[in-house]
């Protein structure tokens, strides 16, 4: 199975303006998905932009008559306040610009696309679905007898009949299950496969050799 999962969802009800990436296509954490309908936000932020720039000049020269003391450090404070405001609800203003922004998580490759533009979203509503297939997580169920041969940190031989041509590849065993199935006799193993050049699509079956079948 693929080491990582992930459901990207929206953090805002919006409409999706623009869908950057399509279904089987890899994409790199931090990569643009898709764009949400973002005029209104984006207005709201030119606004505070000029308002910060008034509230800086006018801040720029209290502090000017303040030196000379022609203005009251009261009236400096007060400018100063109105400026840190501003500059406060730009950044409120930018969040509601970037959270429109919807971003990769993490790298993969996109295995489901959930909206298309025109589309509504809600809060919290999935946009995607990625997996991560760089690396493998491989699940084995083994009788009690092959504790004694299993290490935790050791590397073990795993193959894939649907992918003959990869040959055998080695698997790093990761866990092992410290609670036997009573009814079966089987213990979990879990083994990490670095798949960056094999190229194994997850969810075929695999083939664990252990130093006694070899």
């Amino acid at each position: 199975m693929a080491w990582h999962r992930t459901t990207v969802s929206s953090p805002v009800e919006e409409i999706v303006a623009e869908v950057m990436v399509e279904e089987g296509e890899e994409v790199k954490k931090g990569d643009l998905l898709a764009q949400l309908a973002s005029r209104k936000e984006e207005l709201e932020v030119e606004r505070l932009d000029q308002l910060i720039a008034k509230a800086q000049f006018v801040y720029d020269a209290t502090k000017a008559l303040h030196e000379e003391k022609i203005e009251s450090k009261e009236t400096l404070l007060e400018k100063k306040s109105d400026l840190d405001q501003a500059l406060n609800a730009r950044e409120v203003a930018l969040a509601d610009v970037n959270d429109r922004k919807i971003l990769a998580p993490v790298s993969g490759v996109v295995v489901y696309r959930l909206k298309d533009p025109g589309e509504a979203i809600e809060r919290v509503g999935p946009l995607f679905e990625i997996i991560d297939v760089q690396r493998l997580k491989l699940l084995f169920f083994l009788p009690v007898k092959r504790l004694a041969s299993l290490k935790e940190g050791e590397n073990y031989e795993v193959s894939f009949p649907e992918f003959a041509k990869a040959g055998s590849l080695q698997a790093k065993l990761i866990f092992i299950d410290p609670e036997v199935d009573p009814r079966s006799g089987l213990f979990r193993a879990r083994f990490e496969l670095n798949n960056e050049e094999a190229k194994i699509r997850p969810g075929v079956r695999a083939k664990l050799t252990l130093p006694e079948e070899s």
